[in-house]
């Protein structure tokens, strides 16, 4: 018995028996998936041409299409093994229609995955909001979902047709912004001098967090910028003051914790009077009396 005789029999036996063929078959998709995905990671171990945010995205982004890519090839050889699917190519516009309206929902996760990447919104390692109620840094992209890591270390698994408005805080620049809001007892020169030093020690202790020129010149030093409101909220009787700086996005939350630190540490050593708040307090019907706290 020769080699050829025993690969004939073997796919005989092969014909004969559905649940082997399928073993196999899944097997052998699994080793290619596996595979392909080893190749990529070496590629990229190798290469120096993307940043490694990129890497990482296309990466998932490869992961996920592989994974969906070798389902669909499984999926279709176990359904012809039961149907015939020249009669199911053949009426290829009615099963599509009805294709198309089982999987409206996937669908449309894919051509905004697909949309989001190509437009380079976000990347893997941003830190992005979205729908104004959550917040994380992303941890892998997919064709149809993208995942994130919340700061309490939960992981969310969001499909793109559910996100809304994006907020990345690693693209571009970003600007802290912070306001104090102060007693009206407190005269307003003497609060604005004390933010100008605060300011000129924010300038000094995080001046590398600025985002600058090529020259090196800050594009938008720690300032002091004005009253920006009054009775802010009409939650609090007060002025309310604002210093700003521009600084690299990858800074931002860092140095916005050490500018609040530095400005409540001068308010306090210099005892100036936060704002009092306004509660009404209704009696009786006919008498309303204000309480100031």
């Amino acid at each position: 018995m020769n080699i050829f005789d025993i690969t004939e029999r073997a796919f005989k036996y092969l014909e004969e028996f559905l649940l082997m063929r399928l073993f196999i078959l899944a097997l052998l998709l699994m080793v290619v998936y596996y595979v392909l995905n080893k190749m990529v990671e070496w590629f990229f171990k190798r290469s120096s041409f993307f940043e490694e945010e990129v890497e990482k995205t296309i990466q998932g982004v490869t992961r996920s299409s592989l994974r969906y890519g070798i389902s669909a090839l499984f999926l279709i050889y176990v359904i012809g093994q039961f149907i015939d699917l020249k009669g199911i190519l053949a009426g290829a516009g009615i099963v599509g229609v009805v294709i198309g309206f089982a999987a409206q929902q996937m669908l449309k996760d894919i051509l905004l995955g697909f949309v989001r990447l190509s437009d380079n919104e976000f990347r893997v390692g941003n830190f992005v909001a979205f729908n104004g109620t959550s917040s994380g840094t992303v941890e892998e992209i997919g064709i149809r979902f993208m995942q994130i890591r919340e700061w309490s270390g939960k992981l969310l698994t969001i499909p793109h047709s559910e996100i809304r408005t994006i907020q990345n805080f690693n693209k571009g620049r970003m600007r802290i912004i912070e306001r104090i809001t102060v007693s009206y007892q407190e005269q307003p020169d003497k609060v604005k001098r004390l933010l100008e030093v605060i300011c000129l020690t924010c300038n000094e202790k995080f001046g590398e967090s600025l985002l600058r020129f090529e020259d090196g010149t800050p594009e938008e030093d720690f300032r002091y910028i004005g009253i920006t409101d009054l009775n802010p909220g009409f939650k609090y009787v007060g002025y309310e003051l604002c210093i700003v700086g521009l600084v690299k996005p990858d800074d931002y939350f860092e140095t916005s914790r050490n500018v609040r630190f530095e400005m409540m540490s001068a308010l306090h050593e210099h005892r100036i009077l936060m704002p009092s708040s306004h509660l009404l307090v209704q009696a009786d019907p006919n008498h309303e009396r204000l309480i100031e706290n």
